[in-house]
């Protein structure tokens, strides 16, 4: 394999194969796994949202106060995942698509598929959040109207389809991000998570839409009913509204597991290409042992993982390694 030409002037330039020790998929994809891992509590968050509004209904008072407090607390953590979820979304979707072309074109094209269903999950979702605001700032006022329905009882509707197509456009940015780079054996396991957050994200758009029906019938006709109930039937509603992005935890750990291989399975070809490419003779004499030296894996000093030998840097964290 030919060398490029060596270091020459006054400016530092990296000696190959270093140049590729941290390529900006792989840090990507490994940027995507905190992804997974904000998006699993946010949907145990939305899910507790979910589930505690939906157990107002069979509680007495004072469970339902707890309850109340519950929903609040996982509310504003639900706020602070959010916010934090799309910082680390951003950096990993920019990584990814600045290294699109780093392992051919297959993995471009999908790359490109994933970048596209980022963007359009994003706007879905940011959508959601903010009419789930404006429904949580507004309160279960927004549903009485004088003597009419008002138009207010269908956004809980419009937010549910919202939320599950944005946790859908996710779960196939997932997908599609390490399609050509995972093992074979988890493709099938990807697909099936992809499948999963819009299957399971319609049973909450099914239940949504039948506490609707039963609110405009109430609103239709207002002594069937009393205050209280109108209330609690409310409160169910919106509390509902948070089960699709909250079903969507089963699929969150499948991916979760497939870009934990997908990350192995980069490593290992960095590995590989760090052991085919020997480094310029004399660049660096202290971090390559002789060709006569007894083979034995080394410890990182900065990381502690185990490094094969005649690698200058550690593969893991980029330590420079030492004779």
């Amino acid at each position: 394999m030919a060398y490029p030409p060596p270091p020459t002037g006054s400016v530092p330039m990296p000696v190959w194969p270093a140049v590729a020790l941290k390529p900006e998929t792989v840090s990507g994809v490994r940027t995507y796994q905190v992804n997974l891992l904000l998006d699993i509590m946010f949907s145990i968050f939305a899910l507790i949202v979910g589930l505690t509004s939906l157990l107002l209904a069979v509680s007495d008072v004072r469970t339902a106060l707890a309850f109340a407090a519950v929903t609040g607390a996982a509310a504003c953590g639900l706020v602070i995942i959010f916010v934090i979820n799309f910082i680390v979304s951003l950096m990993s979707v920019l990584k990814v698509h600045h290294g699109s072309y780093e392992y051919g074109p297959e993995h471009a094209r999908y790359a490109r598929r994933g970048v596209a269903f980022k963007w359009t999950g994003t706007a879905l979702s940011t959508l959601a959040a903010v009419l789930v605001v404006y429904l949580l700032l507004a309160g279960t006022a927004t549903f009485v109207g004088p003597g009419t329905v008002p138009t207010a009882v269908y956004l809980p509707l419009l937010v549910t389809a919202f939320w599950t197509a944005g946790v859908t456009c996710k779960g196939q940015m997932y997908r599609f991000m390490v399609r050509a780079l995972q093992p074979s054996h988890t493709r099938a396991r990807s697909d099936l998570a992809s499948v999963l957050i819009p299957a399971l994200g319609l049973i909450g758009v099914a239940l949504v839409t039948l506490l609707t029906v039963r609110i405009v019938d109430v609103l239709g006709n207002p002594a069937a009913i009393e205050p209280a109930e109108l209330a609690r039937l409310s409160q169910m509603l919106l509390g509902a509204v948070f089960l699709p992005a909250g079903f969507a935890l089963v699929a969150y750990v499948l991916f979760l597991t497939v870009y934990r291989q997908t990350v192995e399975r980069l490593q290992a070809g960095l590995a590989a290409l760090y052991q085919a490419v020997p480094p310029w003779p004399g660049s660096v004499p202290s971090a390559m042992p002789s060709p006569a030296a007894p083979a034995s894996p080394a410890a990182c000093a900065g990381c502690g993982n185990l490094v094969p030998p005649g690698l200058p840097l550690c593969p893991q964290c980029g330590t420079p390694l030492r004779a």
